[in-house]
């Protein structure tokens, strides 16, 4: 399997569709991938996205390995997993129901459990380019007519054209050579469109973008007279000033009009060729100058707000299957006879304004021939269920951006009535908690959190994974404040605080001196958890000591406000000078000394602990029931 197939699943993985997800929309519960053994590092990649994604459990062979197995270690530093890898034998085992190959050769096996490697990309790259991105924008704006564009003409395609190629310039080493060349002495492509080597330079010299707070992508501006970038996108000739609606290009380097000057690209042809027309169309060049990331359009194009009838140029690299949900326009045969392709292409893979001008009557002649230019409505299908994790676009852009905004002149005024409304709200409050085990100082923080709300939430963390199992860590919290009236004791699920959450809050001691990224479980609990129970502020006491739970109050307090939830970090009680911890408690715990604990715990938690037959901390024999009776 060669690098660029796998290259395009690596497109899709960026985008957000992974394995796990595939097997799912399949209705596949039990998959087996088949490899060759030189592709252990894409093995790697499809491992570790069942390691994250705990739905179904995958299983992996190698066409040409051992069958005794073959035990590989899978990223040490991250998943500190070993895994064993099945040879060919696996592969005629029943109890999996698809065999998936990600491998050229398919054996030949029941072709009704198998799936080639083939049908595997095309479904990929259709459901993750078209199916979901696309069908739920154009849903969204239902009369919007759009047009995919996936290929490009190839210089091979031509007879000598391999050979013609080779000679051509890489652009970097091109623009190194040309700024080395004092004396003008380098002959280039384009000398014999009149441009001087000074220009060749600001011409093929790769321009730079920047991502914008709201997600999207834009281009560092430009005044230089051949690249003209105003406002983040590259200037479009001949724009008239009055139209009726917009054509809108959206894609990588040929849109964005690489190697020539701001007034022979694409969209600038194709402008004038309009306007020669009376059509009354005025065209926007969305292009960007960056490689393989494809998912910085989607970011762009959902950002977009346009009108009914507007037409919308979208190009996804290498769609190997015809798309029939979407117009495609094949544009690999642009620059077929009459047109000399040695005149066209300039850097390797890359063409000049002559190669533009073509694609502008290509693309003219498509949208007449089709009658993009006539009012009528183009039907698309309904997307399929939008999934938790789409494109890397967060919820609040998904539809279309806050800056897509129909009353954006009046965003200000916006803001401003709905914070008098917010202020008319009810304050809800939050706490999630460990209480391993329950102390004064997590009875400090309720009392606080709750003379501030009219209810208050107290999660207990539900995962058992503390030295206190969850039964009776959360029946001492409800004993702890049970005289509390506006105090409701909830357990936290499995979407707070746990494995699948923030598992690094489970191994804090090994990551004291570590980055932990706990960002999924604070914008579950802000975007799912709180609107559900009207949440408004989540309390937190302060962390001096412990660096995971630091970093994850640092997350709230970066995450929780865009969900309209307020985060209150408080101080933490203290007893001689020093702040209450479990783990105080339980340091006691192990020496007996029962004395300090009096001090630390309310009379519930204490007599849960006088009641346990051994107190050396991890060794408690006692039965769950024994300890709920001494609660």
């Amino acid at each position: 399997m060669g690098e660029e197939n796998f290259s395009r699943l690596h497109y899709c993985f960026a985008a957000g569709y992974s394995f796990p997800q595939y097997c799912v929309d399949k209705g596949i519960r039990r998959p087996l991938f088949v490899l060759n053994k030189s592709s252990e590092w894409f093995l790697r990649e499809v491992h570790a996205q069942f390691q994250y994604d705990r739905r179904l459990t995958a299983h992996f062979c190698f066409v040409d390995g051992d069958d005794d197995g073959e035990v590989i270690s899978i990223g040490e530093r991250i998943l500190g997993t070993v895994l064993r890898v099945k040879g060919p034998s696996a592969m005629n085992n029943d109890r999996f129901d698809k065999i998936i190959f990600l491998t050229k050769e398919t054996p030949d096996i029941s072709s009704d459990n198998i799936i080639p490697f083939v049908d595997l990309e095309k479904f990929f790259v259709q459901r993750t380019y078209v199916d979901i991105p696309l069908l739920n924008f154009l849903q969204r704006h239902p009369k919007v007519k759009m047009i995919l564009t996936t290929n490009f003409p190839r210089i091979e395609r031509y007879r000598g054209g391999a050979a013609f190629g080779l000679k051509l310039w890489n652009a970097v080493k091109l623009r190194r050579a040309l700024i080395e060349d004092e004396d003008d002495e380098i002959k280039t492509p384009f000398d014999d469109l009149g441009y001087t080597n000074e220009e060749v330079i600001e011409l093929i010299t790769t321009d730079k973008s920047k991502l914008n707070p709201d997600g999207t992508t834009s281009l560092i501006d430009d005044d230089n007279p051949l690249k003209q970038i105003v406002n983040g996108k590259r200037k479009t000739a001949y724009q008239p000033a009055t139209y009726r609606n917009k054509i809108y290009f959206f894609g990588p380097c040929h849109y964005f009009g690489r190697n020539a000057p701001f007034d022979k690209t694409i969209e600038s042809y194709l402008q004038k060729i309009i306007n020669e027309n009376n059509l009354p169309y005025l065209v926007e060049n969305n292009g960007q100058a960056f490689s393989e990331r494809t998912q910085d359009m989607f970011y762009n194009l959902n950002a977009l707000n346009p009108e009914p009838d507007d037409i919308i140029f979208f190009h996804v690299w290498r769609m190997r299957s015809n798309n029939d949900v979407i117009p495609l326009l094949d544009i690999s045969d642009a620059f077929d006879p009459p047109y000399d392709y040695r005149e066209i292409f300039c850097t390797r893979n890359h063409v000049n304004e002559r190669g533009y001008e073509a694609l502008a009557k290509k693309y003219f002649n498509y949208l007449k021939k089709n009658n993009f230019f006539r009012d009528i409505e183009f039907k698309y299908p309904a997307p399929p269920v939008p999934y938790f994790h789409r494109y890397g676009i967060p919820p609040q852009h998904e539809q279309g951006g806050s800056e897509s905004f129909t009353y954006a002149d009046l965003r200000e005024e916006l803001d401003a009535y709905k914070q008098t409304l917010r202020e008319k709200k009810l304050p809800v409050g939050a706490i999630v908690m460990n209480c391993n085990p329950f102390t004064f100082g997590h009875r400090a923080l309720v009392e606080y959190a709750a003379a501030q709300v009219v209810k208050l939430y107290v999660f207990v963390v539900e995962e058992d994974k503390s030295i206190f199992p969850f039964a009776d860590r959360i029946e001492l919290v409800k004993q702890g404040v049970k005289d509390l009236a506006n105090v409701e004791v909830l357990p936290s699920g499995k979407f707070i605080i746990s494995q699948r959450t923030f598992s690094g809050y489970f191994s804090k001691e090994e990551l004291q001196d570590a980055v932990v990224d706990s960002s999924e479980d604070v914008e579950i609990f802000g975007r799912e958890i709180a609107p559900t129970l009207g949440i408004t502020v989540r309390f937190a006491g302060e962390e001096p000591t412990d660096n995971v739970t630091r970093q994850y109050n640092e997350t709230m307090r970066e995450i929780l406000p865009r969900y309209g939830v307020e985060f209150r970090e408080i101080p933490r009680k203290e007893i001689g000078g020093e702040p209450i911890s479990a783990s105080s408690v339980r340091e006691a715990l192990k020496r007996g000394d029962f004395d300090r604990i009096k001090e630390l715990v309310p009379p519930a938690t204490l007599k849960y602990l006088r009641g346990l037959k051994d107190s050396r901390l991890g060794k408690d024999n006692d039965s769950s029931e024994r300890r709920n009776e001494n609660l």
